[in-house]
């Protein structure tokens, strides 16, 4: 299937892609700093743009680096878009008009500064696991938080994994937990 890539880079044309049930895909696009909802045949159908939060952008990986590479992002029940922003530095809800309706923000959670927000996994009890990569060893690679931003847990485990753990999967005892809406 053809993507529509404003900035081509073999590095950074896409991140994580998923399929959505109506058998469109939800396409992170790093280089071009969005996130692009494509029918089968390519066609864009939806389409946010990272903005920098009223942020200057900032070169690094790390906390002190920002700007618009999205990394991952799940489509809710809602039709509402949740996005990890990559070195955005913050986690989205995103309606279908593109409105914010909800994030977290890079030093809103106490005891957590974000930086590569990766990946997302949506709890059937509504809570998220969040992907927090290139956050120094002070800084969970994945925490567990509600919708109203209380942390459960968190995980930190830099001898093993260092500080580039982009990439993760919780499973239950049964196997993996399943992100609502994901087939």
């Amino acid at each position: 299937m053809p993507l529509t890539v404003a900035r081509p880079d073999a590095h950074r044309d896409t991140r994580l892609v998923r399929k959505l049930a109506s058998g469109n895909y939800l396409v992170c696009q790093e280089g071009d700093g969005c996130v692009r909802e494509y029918d089968p045949s390519g066609k864009i159908v939806w389409e946010y743009k990272l903005d920098l939060n009223g942020r200057p952008r900032s070169g690094g990986h790390g906390p002190e680096g920002h700007g618009t590479e999205v990394f991952g992002a799940v489509r809710l029940a809602t039709g509402n878009t949740l996005i990890a922003g990559g070195n955005n530095n913050r986690v989205v809800e995103v309606d279908r008009a593109g409105k914010v309706v909800w994030s977290i923000d890079q030093k809103e959670l106490p005891g957590i500064t974000l930086a590569w927000v990766t990946t997302l996994h949506v709890l059937p009890n509504g809570n998220l696991i969040v992907g927090n990569c290139h956050a120094g060893a002070d800084n969970p690679q994945l925490f567990e938080v509600t919708r109203d931003k209380k942390v459960v847990w968190s995980f930190r485990d830099h001898k093993t994994f260092g500080n580039s753990l982009a990439a993760a999967q919780v499973l239950t005892p049964e196997g993996a937990w399943r992100a609502v809406g994901e087939r």
